[in-house]
């Protein structure tokens, strides 16, 4: 489906662009992709309509749950942070672990960095956002170019497939929001305190 991997890939550049000014919004962006891509690939056996109805249902009651919980914003970036970094660990993982095994490292995983999420300070949102925004183009990208990173047109998980290319497009994407991001706070603050 086409117009999931523009979806896709329009959310990971407004994480990307936005993710440091407006966190709401951007927290909310971010639950969204990561609810659809792992709803979409734990409910891969039903056929597509049921699936993307799901799939948009519960990306978006994860949007409203990020959106409404903006006290606890740091604790709720950490989350997301832990969820999309185990989700590319267990891709780059040489084995195919089995789906519920996944879920329960990707709940643990936004568990443990949630927890500690303000530890980090205001870098726990540049991180959050710029890794699920680089997560949501590389996610867009294969939906929309399957032949690039050799899967069938038909792929539906929640991991990438990384070959050679696309975990350098991956890393260019991440790298250039950790910097814009950084670079737009920076200047945002320089400016508020004047």
């Amino acid at each position: 489906m086409f117009w999931m991997g523009i979806m896709l890939a329009a959310c990971g550049i407004f994480l990307l662009v936005y993710g440091g000014v407006l966190f709401r919004f951007s927290m909310a962006v971010g639950f969204f992709v990561l609810g659809f891509r792992l709803s979409s690939w734990l409910f891969a056996a039903q056929p597509d309509l049921i699936r993307i109805l799901i799939s948009l249902v519960v990306g978006g009651v994860l949007a409203l749950v990020g959106y409404a919980l903006v006290r606890m914003v740091l604790h709720i970036a950490g989350a997301l942070l832990g969820a999309v970094a185990v989700l590319l660990l267990l891709s780059l993982l040489p084995i195919a672990m089995p789906s519920f095994l996944s879920v329960i490292l990707i709940v643990a995983g936004a568990g443990a960095v949630g927890f500690f999420g303000n530890r980090l300070g205001d870098w726990v949102i540049i991180l959050a956002t710029t890794l699920a925004g680089a997560y949501a183009v590389i996610a867009g990208l294969i939906r929309l170019f399957p032949a690039a990173v050799e899967v069938s047109a038909d792929y539906v998980s929640a991991y990438i497939p990384f070959t050679g290319p696309a975990f350098a497009v991956f890393l260019i994407v991440f790298l250039i929001g950790v910097l814009a991001q950084q670079r737009i706070r920076a200047l945002r603050g320089r400016y508020v305190l004047q």
